[in-house]
């Protein structure tokens, strides 16, 4: 028999779940009732201020468990082995692929809450998102001097695989799975042309400062 705290955090979980379910049928946050999320979660709506103060409260909280799904997909990247950098995109974007098919509702209301009206919303997923930033500029880094490739500005290219992976993916959520593989190769292939531009650019920067100092 569950506890009232464990029966509250189900109550809880189940108003987060039915927001994302109202909120993927192509909504806001800003487009919500109370009374709607209330009634998909099966609550009378004033139960609803047991778990949260407001919607937008709600909607850090969805921001809150979409980060830390992509929070995972760095943590697994990092565990992720390769014989050389060509490999280690291919299997980091599968594994990227992967989290977003799980996670893909919860994610898509990210995505989508990243341009809409709250500006607190906004706010804190600029904030999630340069700190899922950080880590890959990080991982750029040490895969780089792991395979002894010198690029120019990993936190740059970081800024740049960041937005084609996570636009990429998110629109590809709702995909046959014949398409999403085949986003899954083209996503594959931005990535790699991203590092070889940055590579190129900084081979060409240091001949340029050798021919500087000759």
């Amino acid at each position: 028999m569950s506890t009232r705290a464990e029966q509250k955090l189900k109550t809880r979980q189940n108003i987060l779940n039915a927001a994302v379910k109202v909120m993927n049928e192509d909504r806001g946050l800003a487009a919500l009732s109370l009374r709607e999320v209330a009634k998909e979660a099966g609550i009378a709506p004033t139960s609803f201020y047991r778990h949260f103060e407001t919607l937008e409260d709600m909607g850090l909280e969805l921001v809150k468990a979409a980060s830390a799904a992509l929070h995972q997909i760095i943590k697994d990247a990092r565990l992720t082995q390769a014989d050389s950098q060509q490999d280690m995109v291919q299997k980091v974007v599968h594994v990227t692929m992967d989290h977003f098919r799980e996670n893909g509702p919860l994610i898509r209301v990210l995505a989508r809450e990243a341009m809409g009206s709250s500006r607190i919303l906004r706010r804190a997923i600029k904030k999630e998102l340069q700190l899922i930033k950080n880590e890959i500029t990080d991982l750029i880094a040490y895969e780089s001097k792991k395979h002894q490739r010198n690029i120019t500005d990993p936190e740059l290219v970081a800024d740049a695989i960041l937005d084609v992976m996570f636009y990429t993916c998110v629109s590809a959520i709702n995909m046959p799975y014949a398409l999403q593989k085949d986003a899954e190769r083209r996503l594959v292939h931005h990535i790699r042309a991203i590092y070889i531009g940055a590579e190129t650019m900084a081979n060409t920067l240091h001949i340029e400062r050798q021919l500087m100092l000759s």
